[in-house]
């Protein structure tokens, strides 16, 4: 038995001696240097955006329709669609050369950047393939493909040239670009030495209004990149979206100030009272609210009821009388859901109205204000 036991603890030694061995984790810098050595970089001659749907929304099955936006004004504006989740796909494209020749170009890119200064807000909810971060930061990167001579000339050199003609953005570097140059009989498209790439993206209903700075890019098989950087405007539009069609105040006597709360689940239930609204549009808000006296008039001209709203229930209530439009306090972040809270206080019940109920009706809208700041 001892001679066992004295093996035992042996084979256990031998184990604790060529068991693993752990070594404390190294961090190495690594590092590279990009050769661009030999030849000349891309020329984007010019840039565009355009509406990548058509009104309904539905994806444009053809980059030949790239050319439409929401503005006669120069450039590129979109207005979002003030739904929830029902967003705006546009269409990026660029005019793309190489002195060392098209076959030299590999990648064209877009680059969208948040507007300047415009911070998104705690409740705004960024697409999948968009960084969030706002304050004029990098939003996404997208990949433009080439079009065929054919469509890349009937896309710029009739549809956008006749039917929104102060759309692009050309280059003046190395030389000035424009549509003679680029759509001559004898010019690079046509000898396909140059190109037209379009791309897609999504901005969300959410995305705040503002211009949105866009880089194209012309990336050749060294590296060697050609940018040219123009801007779009998102159009404001200020909308809201309420889970509640009535408010009923409910039993009501003389001078008590009877309050109805609403909730911050959407549609729990949708109707009558448990009020929230959201912000659909892509502005800050906050919302306007008015009401009619419900029938129960005036003494000594002056009214019988008075009312109060808020939007949240860390807001102070505002008062509001009868055919009087008050804008409440609380503002709506983009996308943002809150409760908003009612109240009524009746002085008097006119001895002329017949029957215990009165009815009336609230009017609901809201009004623009200025975005966050990056600072806020």
């Amino acid at each position: 038995m001892k001679k066992l036991i004295a093996s035992l603890l042996t084979f256990a030694m031998l184990v604790m001696l060529v068991g693993p061995s752990f070594a404390i984790a190294e961090t190495v810098g690594t590092g590279l240097t990009q050769d661009t050595t030999g030849g000349a970089s891309p020329i984007v001659k010019a840039k565009w955006e355009a509406n990548g749907a058509d009104a309904r929304g539905v994806a444009y099955a053809s980059a030949l329709d790239y050319y439409r936006d929401d503005s006669a004004s120069a450039g590129a504006q979109f207005l979002p669609s003030g739904h929830k989740d029902v967003n705006k796909k546009i269409a990026m494209c660029a005019v793309v050369t190489d002195p060392d020749g098209l076959s030299d170009v590999i990648n064209v890119y877009s680059d969208v950047f948040y507007p300047e200064n415009i911070d998104l807000g705690a409740h705004h909810v960024a697409l999948p393939d968009q960084s969030g971060d706002g304050c004029g930061e990098l939003m996404q990167e997208d990949s433009l493909n080439k079009l065929s001579k054919a469509d890349g000339i009937e896309l710029f050199c009739n549809r956008v040239r006749s039917n929104n003609n102060n759309l692009p953005t050309f280059n003046t570097d190395p030389q000035y670009y424009d549509y003679d140059e680029i759509c001559k009989a004898d010019g690079e498209l046509q000898k396909e030495t140059a190109a037209v790439y379009c791309g897609t993206k999504d901005l969300s209903y959410e995305d705040p209004s503002g211009d949105y700075k866009v880089w194209a890019i012309g990336q050749d098989k060294v590296g060697l990149q050609g940018t040219l950087e123009n801007h779009f405007t998102y159009l404001p539009v200020t909308a809201f979206e309420a889970d509640f069609n009535s408010i009923n105040y409910g039993n009501v006597r003389l001078n008590t100030h009877k309050i109805i709360n609403g909730d911050l689940v959407w549609n729990s239930p949708a109707g009558e009272n448990q009020a929230s609204v959201r912000n659909v549009g892509n502005t800050r808000l906050k919302m306007k609210v008015s009401q009619d006296d419900m029938g129960l008039g005036k003494t000594d001209g002056n009214w019988n009821v008075k009312y109060d709203a808020r939007v949240g229930s860390s807001a102070e209530f505002i008062q509001y009388w009868p055919e009087e439009t008050k804008t409440l306090n609380n503002p709506l972040d983009l996308s943002e859901l809150n409760e908003m809270d009612f109240s009524i206080d009746i002085s008097k019940f006119p001895p002329t109205h017949s029957g215990n109920y009165y009815v009336g009706n609230m009017t609901l809208s809201a009004t623009s204000v200025s975005h966050l700041t990056c600072s806020d």
